[in-house]
């Protein structure tokens, strides 16, 4: 992971995870914060044994949102400017900013829905590079959702949903021009709750999109690589008690390139998020996904825990296990632990595994500290095998 990522998920994260209670349970809709972390990177640009570079990176953050109920309807947001200093490698210095804003919609016809825009800009990850060489240039990744989706009948045993998304990612660095990315995806279907603690649903989702610069060099010309998908899901959500739930989703994927015919993919994908929560102190999650490169990159926490990232690789699974024990009401530990498996384009895998344990303490009630300790490990086979050590802390004031 890039330092700019590794501090928001590691350390800022570790430390909002009790803040984020605090922000619901407050009446006061609006907040505004700052934060100040630092990170030290044992090996920097993820490159193999005996070519490493550490460094010591400072983030200083601004942070803002509300969330504020108007009669059935619900407005929220949420924003960070994030600015990264590198005590060596200078030329990565760099200033990011996340938003996610939305509105949860209701009408006296039994219409509801939502729709919600986010963006993530930062340095792109130094290990989501299949290349079999090293980069330690600044390379901005920016990435875009917006979502719209509608529901008729939501409180009703059986009710219909549509849902429309549109993605968009981009990079600075002519270099990965071929890696940029959109889709528009368009899917329709209906839910069916034959109890209050099961939901079962079905539908269809096609989406179209293209990699605008797929083949070609820098300064140009391009050709762009369109492909079509079609996928058929069935979801369930499973409450069975008030200690576990079960979110699950299996689809039969297919989808076709104009050019790079490496990337279709006809088989089976899916996702699934177990919680159970044993205590009132306790808390495992267990996430499994399995999918394209282009969909597994905006499953989040597949690569970074947090935001979008890039991954054109032909199919990636990924393991995530997590616990959270609130030792006290003013102090939490965290320990997170993943395994990602990408089949590479032409051929080949690439495997990492990453853990770490982290802990945060609210001395006061606006105030958040905390401290992580992550170990990032990707294989012999990949293209780059390499072994890091993340270390992180930030202290986080949010006004309320």
């Amino acid at each position: 992971m890039n330092a700019n990522r590794t501090l928001s998920h590691l350390a800022l994260v570790t430390a909002g995870i009790a803040s984020a209670s605090a922000v619901v349970a407050e009446p006061n809709p609006y907040y505004l914060g700052a934060s100040q972390g630092f990170t030290h990177e044992s090996n920097l640009f993820r490159a193999p044994k005996g070519s490493e570079t550490s460094d010591t990176i400072s983030t200083t953050s601004l942070l803002a949102g509300f969330n504020q109920p108007v009669s059935r309807q619900r407005f929220f947001g949420d924003a960070a400017v994030r600015y990264n200093r590198y005590n060596t490698n200078d030329q990565l210095n760099n200033t990011g900013y996340g938003l996610n804003a939305g509105w949860d919609w209701a009408t006296v016809n039994n219409l509801s829905g939502t729709l919600s825009y986010s963006v993530n800009e930062s340095l792109a990850s130094f290990s989501d590079f299949s290349g079999a060489t090293v980069t330690t240039t600044a390379n901005r990744e920016r990435n875009q959702q917006f979502l719209a989706r509608g529901q008729l009948g939501a409180q009703s045993r059986l009710s219909l949903e549509t849902t429309y998304i549109y993605r968009k990612r981009e990079y600075s660095a002519a270099a990965f021009v071929g890696n940029e990315f959109d889709q528009n995806t368009l899917s329709l279907g209906a839910l069916y709750r034959p109890s209050g603690l099961l939901t079962l649903g079905a539908a269809v989702r096609g989406s179209r999109g293209r990699y605008p610069f797929a083949v070609g060099a820098a300064p140009g010309p391009f050709t762009a690589d369109k492909f079509d998908r079609n996928d058929f899901d069935l979801t369930a959500v499973w409450t069975p008690s008030g200690f576990s739930k079960v979110a699950a989703r299996l689809s039969y994927s297919h989808e076709d390139h104009d050019l790079i015919v490496a990337r279709n993919f006809s088989g089976v994908t899916g996702a699934l998020t177990w919680e159970y929560k044993p205590t009132g102190k306790l808390t495992f999650t267990t996430e499994f996904v399995r999918d394209t490169g282009a969909e597994a990159a905006f499953n989040g926490y597949v690569f970074t825990g947090a935001n979008p990232t890039g991954n054109n690789n032909e199919v990636s699974t990924a393991l995530r296990l997590r616990a959270l024990y609130e030792v006290t009401a003013k102090i939490n530990l965290e320990v997170d632990g993943r395994y990602v498996k990408s089949d590479l384009l032409p051929s080949g895998s690439d495997k990492t595994g990453y853990a770490s344990i982290g802990a945060n303490y609210a001395p006061a009630r606006n105030w958040r500290l905390g401290c992580s300790f992550a170990y990032e490990k990707r294989g012999g086979g990949s293209p780059v095998p390499y072994t890091a050590d993340v270390a992180a802390c930030s202290a986080q004031f949010i006004l309320q």
